[in-house]
């Protein structure tokens, strides 16, 4: 259906949504309305208590809250149904990135695919069937967390304050496939030292980015050598990548400081102690280097193929579409915290992550009213 309007309640809430501007700093020192989730935060609040769902609103970082709502339907189960209300930066977009436009059957703007898009679809999808007197099969958790697109914070300050849940989806956009396995993360800074000098006079000096030149080779050998390594059945190989390079304050100053970060992408049962072990095993020999502590850890998951969860998920799926994917990710997501936390958790959402990120970011509606619809479906008592 390409005649999708803001008058249909889905529609218009992911609209609502996108027209909130929650962009994550990362780090970048930015601050403001718009470079927090607090806004977004109290629509979602609002939303779910206008639907009778009881809501609790708490800060993860400094105004920058997670919204988590329950649903006590007296059953054996709670299900956990996750998303985060973050999205990247916006400046790089080529249209504008909070005002959402609807065209051929698709909503435009940024955080309508990575990852509002599952967020309205969890929302509209428990509290429509509320609204209709429908019953629940389970508990319900609905949670909006804060800080993914960085350092998984939202989820993380769920876990450490007692989150507990039977089994979990995470909302991301996988074409409305389940994603039952993907990949880790571990990102840390390594810092080589010198000593400062006028660049007329080199020799009295130390130059921390030659240094980290010899740091860059063993760790491009080290790469090589992982992507050899027996690969994961469903994921391959981990990986590792050199992103971010800084160093030196100006031309004619000899550099006292140079750092680099880095990406290791890990497989399921790798530990962020047993990443910097071997990486730092692949630098012996390699002088004046140090290890900066993780910025960034998130487990990688697999969900055994046979899981009560992977059953249900897939027959709600079936029940709607016909048929139920099952695949893997590289990219971490929440649900690596969530399973390391003793809650089974798979990925699944509308939409599709060719568009996360883009500069003209969108979602199918199609899509996304076919998500709520699978929630509906995963949640009712029959």
């Amino acid at each position: 259906m390409s005649s999708w309007t803001l008058s249909d309640p889905l529609v218009r809430l992911l609209a609502d949504l996108v027209a909130i501007p929650s962009v994550n700093p990362m780090g970048r020192g930015k601050s403001g309305p718009g470079y927090s989730e607090q806004d977004v935060a109290a629509y979602v609040a609002a939303y779910l208590r206008r639907h009778g769902v009881e809501t609790t609103v708490s800060d993860v970082l400094a105004g920058r809250p997670n919204v988590t709502g329950f649903i006590d339907a007296g059953a054996e189960q709670t299900l956990l149904l996750e998303a985060h209300s973050d999205t990247v930066q916006a400046e790089s977009m080529t249209i504008p990135p909070f005002t959402p436009e609807l065209r051929d059957g698709r909503l435009y703007g940024r955080g309508a695919c990575d990852t509002k898009g599952s967020l309205a679809a969890f929302l509209h999808g428990v509290c429509s069937l509320l609204d209709g007197g429908g019953r629940l099969r389970f508990n319900v958790i609905v949670l909006a967390a804060a800080d993914e697109e960085y350092q998984f914070t939202g989820a993380r300050h769920a876990v450490a304050h007692g989150l507990k849940a039977d089994f979990g989806i995470v909302g991301e956009p996988t074409r409305l496939a389940i994603v039952r396995a993907h990949k880790g993360v571990t990102r840390w800074r390594i810092a080589t030292r010198g000593v400062a000098a006028h660049s007329a006079y080199p020799e009295r000096g130390e130059n921390a980015i030659y240094a980290m030149a010899h740091v860059l080779g063993r760790l491009e050998e080290y790469g090589k050598t992982l992507r050899g390594s027996t690969p994961h059945p469903f994921l391959g190989s981990p990986s590792l990548s050199a992103g971010v390079i800084e160093g030196g304050q100006a031309v004619n100053v000899v550099p006292d400081r140079c750092t680099v970060e880095v990406d290791r992408r890990t497989l399921p049962g790798e530990s962020a102690e047993e990443v910097l072990s071997a990486a730092g095993r692949a630098l012996a020999g390699v002088p004046g280097w140090e290890f900066e502590p993780p910025h960034v850890t998130v487990g990688a998951m697999e969900v055994p193929e046979g899981s009560p969860l992977l059953r249900l998920l897939s027959g709600a799926i079936a029940g709607v579409c016909g048929e139920a994917r099952v695949e893997a990710a590289q990219y971490a997501t929440d649900a690596g915290l969530f399973n390391g936390a003793g809650i089974p958790s798979v990925v699944f959402g509308p939409g599709d992550i060719a568009q996360a990120h883009t500069s003209e970011e969108w979602i199918d509606l199609e899509n996304l009213h076919t998500a709520a619809a699978i929630v509906r479906g995963l949640i009712s008592r029959q």
